[in-house]
């Protein structure tokens, strides 16, 4: 749902300097303006039942009602700011939703509400701030949308150059990597006689953790190699099966992982326990060390985006302090009064 209202929630919430209305309001009367913008008024019964609603559908105990309803209602009158601001100017440049760009944009929101294994309806029946304004809230966002995209983000300028230059970046990138994966073949040759040596020397007698200090490159070496107890599902793949599978107190084959080539030397198992009706089940686990010689695999190239890919990505960029930009116009020029001082 984020995704689909992320503009209109970006415009309720974008800042802007407001004007209080009478100072710091006392009086709670049904019929008090909360707020007015250009004498579009947020009358206090309004609030009251979009507020309550929220507290009733999240099932807030009184006391946290108390502490958090000052917050909540400085939210619903920034939004009602907010977004009276958009629909008064969206009337003043004759903007209006059709039937079709509702459709589509109904059809838009709906299929992320399915990708969460709901409907729209659900959707507003559900609502923490009640059906009623779940359903203008999402009439609103087509109108707030399209009315952003005609006087903010369909005027944000892409310069060519600057696509070109991401362009080349890309592909320079590529490049590297191919030619850093030209070398790889015979480095990986390298580390694999490195690791096949120090199996010799451990063959011959030598002590394994004295040797993992030497030669492994994990942080593990400063203590000769161990890696404490694990159980499955913590390792690499190949590392878990190796360890898992190897005898006490004997070095196993050289196993090849994504980090590199280890040598593996198992020092304790423990078999797992069945939940008993005391105590609950305990997973099989292993105490290893092991000796790390870093091998590095090709790259994958990276994919290059189209011109059109980095025109879109670099007006995402520009697009929020492109609508602060423009909601600060619109409060500039408005007259905006509120019970409490808003950003």
């Amino acid at each position: 749902m984020r995704q689909r209202m992320g503009l209109f929630v970006a415009m309720a919430l974008t800042a802007g300097s407001v004007y209080p209305l009478n100072g710091h309001a006392q009086t709670r009367a049904p019929d008090e303006v909360v707020a007015s913008v250009d004498g579009v008024k947020y009358l206090r019964k309004d609030l009251d039942k979009t507020v309550e609603t929220i507290f009733t559908t999240q099932n807030y105990l009184p006391d946290k009602q108390a502490e958090v309803r000052p917050m909540t209602e400085k939210q619903f009158i920034t939004r009602f700011v907010n977004v009276t601001l958009l629909k008064n100017e969206a009337a003043r440049e004759g903007i209006t939703v059709t039937d079709e760009e509702r459709k589509k944009g109904t059809e838009r929101f709906e299929s992320i509400l399915h990708a969460n294994n709901m409907t729209l309806e659900q959707h507003f029946r559900t609502a923490p701030i009640g059906e009623e304004n779940a359903r203008r809230d999402l009439e609103d966002s087509f109108l707030v949308e399209k009315l952003t995209k005609v006087k903010v983000l369909d005027l944000i300028q892409i310069d060519d150059a600057e696509v070109e230059n991401i362009l080349n970046a890309a592909k320079a990138q590529n490049a590297e990597i191919e030619k850093a994966n030209a070398n790889v073949a015979d480095t990986k040759a390298a580390q694999r006689k490195k690791i096949e040596d120090i199996k010799k020397q451990l063959e011959a007698g030598a002590d394994f953790a004295k040797l993992a200090k030497e030669y492994s490159e994990c942080p593990s070496s400063q203590n000769g190699g161990d890696l404490g107890t694990f159980r499955r599902g913590m390792m690499a793949k190949p590392f878990e099966d190796a360890a898992f599978g190897q005898e006490i107190g004997k070095v196993g084959e050289i196993v090849e992982t994504q980090f590199g080539y280890h040598l593996i030397l198992v020092t304790a198992k423990t078999p797992a326990v069945a939940a008993t009706a005391y105590t609950p089940a305990t997973p099989e686990t292993v105490a290893a060390s092991h000796i790390l010689v870093m091998a590095k695999g090709l790259q994958p190239p990276r994919p290059v985006p189209t011109a059109d890919d980095i025109r879109e990505r670099l007006k995402r960029q520009r697009a929020d302090p492109a609508l602060r930009a423009y909601m600060s116009g619109l409060k500039a020029k408005a007259k905006i009064e509120t019970i409490v001082p808003i950003d």
